[in-house]
């Protein structure tokens, strides 16, 4: 990837940002750390669960999908922070063994209010596992103009 500008974001550009897999373990070490509910790290305390077993958090979901957004689109830009998140859903749970499809679409970008050299970047991200979406976030990231 090139160096990314303010300038060089297209608003309506969709990004393929590729696949990620996670196994068990990840999950289950994860969720240890972070999120230490039985569905995420008690297979048999999740195999009672309305989930029929272990899924990731969605802590751990979301976090799953940085890494091919950096690769793919902030990595080497004019990234100067996240912003806000507007909106973070979870519509379906994250199992071991799942490859979600990551994509980054450009909804916004404007002047940051009162900043001359700051400008906004609004995106959607999207994670699915096959054609099910388990990840929609809408954020605001800040760039340097």
């Amino acid at each position: 990837m090139s160096h990314r500008s303010f300038e060089d974001v297209i608003v309506g550009e969709a990004i393929d940002c590729g696949t990620v897999s996670v196994t068990r373990s990840e999950i289950i070490a994860f969720a240890e750390r972070h999120d230490p509910l039985g569905i995420h790290t008690d297979p048999e305390a999740a195999a009672d669960s309305p989930f029929d077993g272990v899924i990731a958090s969605g802590i751990h979901t979301l976090a799953l999908t940085q890494p091919p957004v950096v690769e793919h689109f902030y990595g080497d830009s004019d990234l100067v922070a996240a912003g806000r998140i507007e909106s973070l859903r979870f519509p379906a749970p994250v199992r071991p063994g799942d490859a979600l499809s990551v994509e980054l679409s450009v909804l916004e970008k404007r002047a940051a209010s009162g900043a001359d050299d700051r400008g906004v970047v609004r995106t959607r991200r999207t994670a699915s596992v096959g054609e099910e979406p388990v990840l929609e976030m809408r954020n605001d990231t800040v760039w340097r103009r």
